[in-house]
């Protein structure tokens, strides 16, 4: 038991090399198979200068992944719609939620100023509600399109999920 409380804790990245692993790791792995909450127990020992590329290289890696959730969610999405499978749609949305909130680990790091974490958390929830808002809008425009009842009842089910509470 003892042995793998440590090899946990020495997966908790603090030096600029560490970091920069678990942003390429974040980069190249799935979503679930990346430990965010080991990274939001993060800590870094360095520089002034040092941190504004670790900022830089953050930054990076979050759009990355991203790009990367918005891309699957939009992939299961069209497959819902072109064979009908909308009772699947709902939990897309929350997958796309607690995707979207497993890489808003940043705001639990200490090192970081408060105005990087409200600045990047800003940018964030900004592209990913206005692409929330967005898909939910062609999903009512298509309901009213084609009368159809049984996607207006999913899309009661999605307008519910709030993606930042």
């Amino acid at each position: 038991m003892i042995i793998l409380e440590e090899k946990r804790l020495e997966k908790i990245p603090c030096t600029y090399q560490d970091w920069m692993n678990c942003f390429n790791q974040m980069k190249e792995e799935p979503l679930s198979r990346i430990g965010y909450e080991q990274f939001s127990m993060g800590e870094f020992w360095g520089s002034e200068a040092t941190l504004v590329s670790l900022e830089n290289q953050m930054v990076d890696a979050i759009n990355v992944v991203l790009n990367r959730i918005v891309k699957r969610f939009l992939k299961d999405f069209n497959e819902c719609l072109m064979f009908n499978e909308l009772s699947q749609m709902d939990s897309l949305f929350k997958k796309l939620k607690k995707d979207i909130n497993r890489v808003m680990f940043f705001l639990d790091l200490n090192f970081l100023s408060d105005n990087f974490k409200k600045e990047l958390y800003n940018s964030v929830s900004e592209q990913m509600l206005s692409f929330w808002n967005d898909t939910i809008d062609f999903l009512q425009k298509q309901a009213n399109e084609y009368y159809n009842s049984d996607l207006e009842d999913v899309l009661f089910l999605i307008k519910r999920i709030k993606l930042f509470s």
